[in-house]
């Protein structure tokens, strides 16, 4: 039986024949992105942020490098708790006077925050949206969804023990165009 080969699967075959493996014997592309989850405090957390009651982050443990904009977040939408905080009741403070106090002085493991305002501990995790035989068609579905994603990137991973699924990658990788 002479069955036509599909274009594709030539394709396919040419180009993991001549991709970069990564140092990976029987490599399978995975497309991923990082998210963040809650944790418990000490427990595999890989950051902290502080957000506002819809979720948004003000301060990111890993980004920020000072807590002004925090300051700045608190002082507009919470100016009451920010006078009382510093016993400025008497004496309103101005923003300034506020931002500059607030970053000398506060620890985040030990000022009370607005109950609307939370510091939550984050476990960062990586999520896998797809996987491809061949680099070019993850990075072909990277430039086409990105936009549906956070960062997406390409991970390769081995096919190492997964018996079947290497030999329908090493068959593709032989497939030639009939003569």
């Amino acid at each position: 039986m002479n069955t036509e080969i599909p274009d594709f699967l030539l394709e396919m075959s040419k180009q993991m024949n001549e991709q970069n493996n990564r140092m990976t014997a029987d490599p399978l592309f995975e497309v991923r992105y990082k998210k963040s989850l809650v944790t418990e405090s000490g427990y595999n957390e890989s950051h902290w942020e502080i957000l506002d009651d819809d979720g948004q982050s003000l301060y990111h443990s890993e980004k920020d490098k000072d807590y002004e904009d925090l300051a700045v977040y608190l002082f507009d939408y919470y100016n009451s708790w920010c006078n009382k905080h510093f016993d400025g009741e008497n004496a309103p403070l101005t923003k300034n006077e506020f931002i500059e106090l607030f970053c000398d002085d506060f620890d985040p493991d030990l000022t009370d925050l607005p109950d609307d305002v939370k510091k939550l501990s984050m476990q960062e995790i990586e999520v896998t949206v797809n996987a491809h035989f061949t680099e070019a068609d993850a990075q072909a579905f990277i430039d086409r969804k990105q936009h549906d994603y956070q960062k997406l990137y390409i991970y390769a991973i081995s096919l190492c023990y997964c018996n079947n699924m290497t030999k329908l990658r090493n068959w593709i990788k032989e497939l030639k165009q009939p003569n």
